[in-house]
């Protein structure tokens, strides 16, 4: 029974570094206290739209992409509380989903200016040049993650917002999350910064490499945005 919990520890630190590993394991310990406390360590990521497709046009020709921006049916399938949703489109986000045979199988969701987290208590605000986008919420049903399209749906998401002049698309990673990071990285995100909540109850504290660096409580504006970019 040591060995196994050794080996699993060591696994553990191998696949996350040592000190990654020692938040996550008091991130276990937290939820196990209470449901209302835990660590959320994120690290942000910056990925420039592609200059060429990912695909040739012959390949993902069964799907069929669409921009919404008001709730509709399809979006059902997604298993999020309605209330979820709608406060998604309240504050001004979009969403690229994908259907095969009317079906939804997949989707970006996407803001301009500014994101309101939902898993903790802050805002990330993006450059005031108009260049980026923030990304959230990136679904690929299970019965076509070994297929065509989660490359094609990235390629449909290009296509929609370089004409608009949208270079970067930011987004935030669960830094627990290896494959999400590989995943990122595969298509040439780039890291432009970290942060790390402590949550007890309604008690918050944040730590994190982006202004203002340090908050106790209330719900801090984090500029996030690729290495370089001008700040709000």
């Amino acid at each position: 029974m040591m060995l196994s919990v050794w080996q699993r520890l060591n696994f553990l630190v191998r696949e996350l570094g040592v000190s990654t590993a020692l938040l996550y394991l008091l991130d276990r310990l937290f939820r196990r206290i209470s449901s209302t406390c835990g660590l959320y360590y994120y690290l942000f990521v910056a990925q420039p739209l592609a200059a060429q497709p990912r695909l040739p046009p012959t390949r993902g020709k069964s799907f069929t992409f669409r921009l919404l921006q008001a709730p509709e049916p399809v979006l059902n399938r997604l298993d999020r509380p309605t209330a979820v949703i709608n406060q998604r489109f309240a504050q001004g986000a979009q969403c690229l989903v994908a259907t095969k045979n009317d079906v939804l199988v997949g989707c970006i969701w996407f803001i301009r200016g500014a994101y309101l987290e939902d898993e903790v208590r802050v805002d990330y605000l993006l450059p005031p040049d108009g260049h980026c986008v923030w990304d959230f919420d990136v679904f690929v049903a299970e019965s076509e993650r070994l297929g065509f399209l989660f490359a094609k749906q990235w390629d449909a998401f290009d296509a929609l917002l370089k004409p608009q002049g949208i270079r970067y698309t930011v987004s935030r990673i669960n830094a627990f999350n290896q494959r999400s990071i590989a995943s990122h990285r595969s298509l040439g995100a780039k890291d432009c910064g970290r942060a790390l909540f402590l949550r007890l109850g309604q008690f918050q504290w944040m730590l994190s490499s982006q202004r203002p660096f340090i908050a106790f409580g209330g719900r801090p504006e984090l500029h996030i945005g690729p290495k370089g970019a001008p700040e709000s």
